[in-house]
């Protein structure tokens, strides 16, 4: 359990560099701190979205692998 909430605070972290990032480099590109506030917030929100979507197709991917693998061990053994 303890490793699992190193990572988890380790991603929140890394979040959270990652949206000062955006929103420093929008800052220094425009010049003004509410239109880098809103890019690095939409920023954030499309990449949580795209994150949720491309762990859910490794996910099904990784179980196709997973099932093919089995199949093809017992069809080995049979």
């Amino acid at each position: 359990m303890k490793a699992l909430h190193i990572h988890l605070y380790k991603s929140i972290s890394y979040r959270l560099l990652s949206i000062c990032i955006t929103f420093i480099i929008s800052f220094g590109l425009i010049g003004s701190a509410t239109v880098a506030g809103t890019i690095a917030s939409i920023d954030a929100l499309i990449k949580f979205v795209v994150y949720f979507f491309h762990e859910r197709l490794w996910g099904k991917v990784f179980r196709r692998m997973k099932r093919k693998w089995r199949e093809a061990k017992k069809h080995k053994y049979s």
